[in-house]
């Protein structure tokens, strides 16, 4: 029987429930090709069969046959299509709706279409006062327009937002990219994918890992305003905010930042770091530190800026900190304005008034270059007005200079020390009675070359290479000017006493002549 309006009119007596009217808790039938009471095959409900259609709260629903009940509860069969608003289309195989709740259950093979994306589900939950649709058993997405497709155990889509939100076991694919994460929203129109738990996006040239923020998947920006970590080739860079434009490859992180070199071992903290993945150059600033392992010990060095970029050699790295260098090591102490490490020949140079320090010693020059071996200090040069001076007591002082030094280290402490060009040399002479060590003698000499040998930090023994002008002093008659050599000056005050001191600013020289 094919329905008509003079025909829905003449059965308005018969079937109040048929009819919407004015009144916003019924349905409407709009069409049916039959439409009868079968007690047998649908108890207490009129069943309507060929090209159904309803209309309830603004929504269109059709299929091939329905019961509808008098509480306004539909039971729907085969081609379900729900049309809501402008965009939302539904598609099943069954339909359960209940018009006082506006609720649709759907299952069966469910498609929701809006433009630009469909999701696919067995089971959906379509909510028309909050224009929501819940699936519990699993879907999946796919971005029309980016080619992104989405999978989750659970998932709500907020059709007026245009926003899908995905909850368990969430992943993301695309031909460039990845995520999975805990929980992650979706929003259609911008491609751009919130985080809220934790979540790793792979890509063919990084990896980030972060707990909360926002990725736009045109662009490939990254925002995330928890701690986030991204790894490039080797190198990490986290933080409690980081920002990271994939295009361009740079990766932005401030608070807390921690940037690992993998390849080469160092570690580099700091409140404000970048990092340039085509160019390699990257740098932190702010109370940045540099954690370098090497053998069994770390060096922890303390710079205003830390730069890092690659090296001549492939796969190794320059390391630059300036202004208001402190380092700290176990066997090695030192302070300079600006220093330069390199990974591929393991050399430290110091420049801008450097001056280290190794047990008792102190060593200044114009510019100060330490080489590691094995992850120990091997050799030390010192180039331009170089001087070496250790503590005898509170008033005296052994002392080397020279044009050029360069020391020899043996179980990671000062063993010898070569001097060349202008070399002087002043130390004392003592003798110990009764555990008590007294001064006797200072030793002063001029030579070309000569060879200092280091025992405990003190001057062992002195070695003239050629001839000297040397003299040798009762300790109470030293003329006052052989009691310094010229340019001596004991900055034992701005040497780093443990780690954690790298922080603190140097302090002026404790003795200058």
């Amino acid at each position: 029987m094919r329905s008509a309006p003079l025909l829905l009119l003449a059965l308005l007596p018969a079937l109040p429930a048929a009819v919407l009217g004015q009144d916003t808790a019924r349905i409407e039938v709009l069409n049916a090709d039959v439409w009868r009471f079968d007690e047998v095959i649908a108890p207490g409900a009129q069943r309507l069969q060929g090209h159904v259609r309803f209309r309830h709260a603004g929504a269109l629903m059709s299929c091939d046959s329905a019961w509808l009940y008098e509480d306004q509860r539909v039971k729907a069969f085969n081609n379900i299509r729900i049309l809501h608003g402008d965009t939302l289309t539904i598609t099943g195989r069954q339909l359960d709706y209940e018009a006082t709740r506006r609720r649709a259950v759907l299952s069966g093979g469910v498609r929701l279409a809006d433009p630009g994306s469909t999701l696919d589900t067995e089971q959906l939950v379509y909510d028309l006062r909050a224009r929501a649709a819940t699936y519990t058993g699993g879907g999946t997405l796919v971005s029309l327009r980016q080619g992104d497709t989405l999978t989750s155990r659970q998932g709500t889509y907020l059709t007026g937002e245009q926003r899908f939100i995905f909850t368990g076991d969430v992943r993301l694919r695309h031909p460039e990219r990845s995520i999975t994460a805990d929980t992650l929203h979706y929003l259609t129109p911008t491609a751009t994918a919130e985080f809220h738990g934790p979540t790793v996006i792979a890509q063919a040239d990084s990896r980030i890992t972060c707990v909360a923020g926002t990725y736009d998947t045109r662009d490939r920006r990254a925002r995330f305003t928890r701690r986030a970590t991204i790894t490039t080739e080797g190198q990490e860079l986290s933080g409690d905010s980081v920002h990271y434009d994939g295009v361009d490859g740079i990766g932005q992180a401030w608070g807390d930042v921690v940037a690992v070199d993998t390849a080469n071992g160092t570690t580099v903290l700091g409140d404000r770091g970048r990092h340039d993945q085509r160019s390699g150059h990257s740098f932190v600033t702010g109370r940045a530190r540099l954690l370098m392992r090497s053998g069994d010990d770390t060096l922890f060095l303390h710079a205003d800026t830390l730069f890092a970029a690659p090296d001549t050699v492939p796969d190794k790295r320059r390391i630059t900190a300036r202004r208001g260098v402190r380092i700290y090591r176990s066997d090695l102490q030192g302070v300079c304005d600006t220093l330069v490490y390199t990974t591929a020949d393991s050399l430290i140079r110091m420049i801008h008034r450097p001056v280290l320090w190794s047990g008792r010693d102190q060593v200044t020059a114009h510019h100060l270059r330490i080489q590691l071996a094995n992850g120990r200090v091997d050799r030390l040069f010192a180039e331009g007005d170089a001087f070496m001076a250790a503590r005898v007591d509170s008033t005296h002082f052994d002392q080397v200079s020279g044009r050029s030094m360069t020391g020899f280290f043996a179980n990671n402490e000062l063993d010898r020390l070569l001097t060349e060009g202008n070399s002087r040399t002043l130390y004392h002479a003592t003798e110990t009675r009764d555990s008590v060590r007294t001064i006797v003698g200072v030793n002063r000499a001029d030579c070309a070359r000569l060879l200092v040998r280091v025992r405990d930090g003190e001057v062992a023994s002195v070695t003239f290479l050629t001839q000297p002008d040397a003299v040798l002093y009762p300790v109470d008659q030293v003329p006052i000017e052989d009691r310094m050599l010229p340019g001596f000056t004991w900055r034992e005050g701005e040497r780093p006493r443990d780690r954690s001191d790298i922080l603190r600013r140097s302090e002026g020289p404790d003795v200058a002549p």
